[in-house]
């Protein structure tokens, strides 16, 4: 009760040590990126202290990695569709200010489309609905 679990199961847990030397930092420089202490950090990489939403975004700031590669290699921490994939693909290739920009005139777009669904006096006949498939149009040469 209370005692730390074994090295065999914290190796299990997260990567934060292991991304932490690739990227030749201390434990007390993350901690200095991250906002902590060295003791916080030792704590996070051995499974003693549970690795909350809040600790991974600081620590993935601090190791400029993505969240999810401070789970283990085999964890997966989000399962996409074809459509998905193909769209983060090319949005990962934009820079950070684009993507920011996208992200906000996808979210405007979602809202307009539903509200037009919703009524507005509209029947909404004449949009696709956002349950069906996307579909690429094809024009002829």
């Amino acid at each position: 009760m209370g005692s730390p679990r074994p090295d065999t199961d914290a190796s299990m847990q997260n990567r934060i040590g292991i991304l932490r030397v690739e990227k030749g930092l201390s434990l007390t420089d993350l901690a200095r990126l991250a906002g902590t202490t060295k003791a916080q950090i030792q704590k996070l990489e051995r499974g003693e202290r549970r690795l909350s939403l809040q600790w991974m975004s600081r620590l993935a700031r601090a190791l400029d990695v993505k969240m999810s590669d401070l789970l283990p290699e085999d964890t997966v921490a989000c399962q996409h569709g074809p459509e998905e994939r193909e769209m983060l693909a090319i949005v990962a290739q934009l820079p950070l200010e684009d993507r920011i920009a996208l992200v906000r005139i996808a979210y405007d777009l979602l809202m307009t489309f539903r509200s037009w669904e919703q009524g507005q006096g509209k029947s909404g006949a004449d949009l696709p609905s956002l349950d069906e498939p996307h579909k690429r149009r094809r024009t002829r040469a």
